[in-house]
């Protein structure tokens, strides 16, 4: 150490040197008990040898060799430092794509979902629009309706529409004038029938005034029956 000296008598040599608590180095021939023997001040002293404290033997190493051990030191903290920061980067790396790999199933699944949902609504839309439709030609008049039989609709459930009985005007009409030929056929029958069949104006032994009173009680006569058809025919 080129530095090491005594502060009072400048000699490099000697057995013993003492640093006080001032910061001076002195001599075994230049100290004094209790005070400095360079500044004066009150003092205590501290033999320099190897059986120094740690942190007192500092301020004599060389500063280059103290520089490397402390960055050798500092190195092996940096080091150390490193490692625990790549575990924890590694770690949270695996994690994220564990969290991106997740996210890539629940999305492709809530689209698998949504596109599902999506035929469903409109399945359920095209059902509304023809219950819509049924039920406007529900509310139509009966002469308005036109459903064929035995109509099926296959979306999404089988239903069957049932054949609803719709009679038109003219129908009506054609249906009318069949039974007043009905009827006018029936009176030319009854009349001819009684044309034929001998009418006997004798009296019986029963006596005619008992038949006569019996017919009257039965109720109307075949001919009063075949004189109304013709009138029943007209009205209708």
């Amino acid at each position: 150490m080129d530095w090491f000296h005594c502060n009072q008598c400048f000699t490099r040599k000697g057995s013993s040197f003492a640093v006080s608590s001032c910061g001076h180095i002195s001599c075994e021939a230049c100290i004094k008990s209790k005070q400095c023997s360079v500044c004066g001040a009150s003092c205590s002293y501290l033999p320099i040898t190897d059986e120094m404290k740690p942190q007192e033997k500092v301020f004599f190493k060389d500063p280059t060799k103290l520089i490397q051990s402390r960055l050798q030191h500092i190195s092996q903290i940096v080091h150390f430092q490193w490692t625990q920061m790549e575990r924890v980067t590694t770690h949270f790396k695996h994690k994220s794509v564990e969290l991106e790999r997740r996210l890539k199933e629940v999305s492709e699944q809530g689209y698998r979902q949504l596109t599902e949902l999506k035929r469903e609504n409109a399945a359920l839309k095209k059902q509304l629009s023809e219950l819509k439709r049924e039920t406007a030609e529900l509310k139509k008049p009966l002469s308005q309706r036109r459903v064929s039989p035995g109509q099926f609709h296959t979306d999404g459930t089988q239903r069957m529409t049932l054949p609803v009985a719709v009679t038109s005007p003219g129908n009506l009409r054609f249906n009318f004038n069949l039974f007043h030929q009905f009827l006018l056929l029936v009176n030319f029958i009854c009349s001819f029938l009684l044309l034929v069949t001998p009418r006997s104006r004798s009296n019986s032994h029963f006596g005619s005034a008992e038949s006569q009173g019996w017919t009257r009680g039965r109720g109307p006569s075949l001919s009063s029956l075949i004189v109304s058809l013709p009138l029943t025919a007209a009205l209708v």
